[in-house]
């Protein structure tokens, strides 16, 4: 094959690809979908059109596929956070949390200051219970956006869980800072100060046990209330 025919393979491979990029913009994606195989068979090696359909298979559910696509991106040399972050979130959707860490970690030498990898890297900690590890990913990731109400929540469940372990293994000073930090979001804070409260209870620190456990019932008994006035 002459070099002028791969510079006119390459020209209309790229040209499908901007059709796919339009109609994917337009959240067309099954027609973006046929011109990023159409570029792709004019021109196998086109690591953006296999980035790209790789993207949008995540977005169909079908992992397999995206796994294959994306990592042909990565081999014909697409060094891209987009391409990382796509094979972790496939990774973590298929529970293959090694792999989705990996992923993450290799987008976010790419870009330390995205928001959106700490927190899909620390969600994965949390969901393989390494709280050392989720809670700094996370609390990076609040720094990033600090008006986002699922990584408060992720955080706090952190901290919340990390205190069960203390206070399970008698570090109660510990399990204290972090029922105090589960504090922070109202899906926690119950359990975070009941945690609390068992906390100061083995350290002998009665009145700061029952004020917490007077906490507690209090917001337990607003919220049944709540309830019952919404069905009412």
């Amino acid at each position: 094959m002459s070099n002028s025919e791969d510079k006119a393979k390459i020209r209309c491979s790229n040209y499908a690809m901007k059709k796919a990029y339009k109609h994917w913009a337009n959240n067309d994606n099954d027609t973006a979908l046929k011109y990023c195989s159409l570029a792709i068979k004019i021109n196998p090696q086109n690591a953006a059109a296999y980035a790209l359909r790789g993207s949008m298979y995540n977005y169909k559910d079908w992992h397999k596929r995206a796994f294959r696509d994306l990592n042909k991106a990565l081999s014909l040399g697409l060094n891209d956070e987009d391409v990382y972050f796509e094979l972790g979130y496939a990774h973590l959707l298929c529970e293959e949390y090694s792999e989705a860490v990996n992923n993450f970690s290799n987008a976010l030498t790419l870009n330390p200051n995205s928001f959106i990898l700490w927190f899909f890297r620390g969600c994965t900690f949390d969901d393989m219970d390494l709280y050392d590890k989720a809670i700094p990913d996370l609390t990076i990731a609040l720094s990033l956006n600090r008006n986002d109400t699922n990584t408060l929540e992720r955080l706090s469940n952190a901290y919340l869980s990390r205190g069960n372990r203390y206070l399970k293994a008698g570090k109660n000073l510990e399990a204290i800072d972090d029922f105090t930090n589960a504090t922070e979001s109202v899906d926690f804070i119950v359990k975070a100060y009941e945690g609390r409260a068992a906390a100061y209870t083995n350290l002998g620190r009665v009145d700061e046990a029952t004020a917490d456990i007077a906490k507690a019932k209090y917001i337990r008994e607003e919220e049944e209330h709540s309830k019952m006035n919404s069905h009412g």
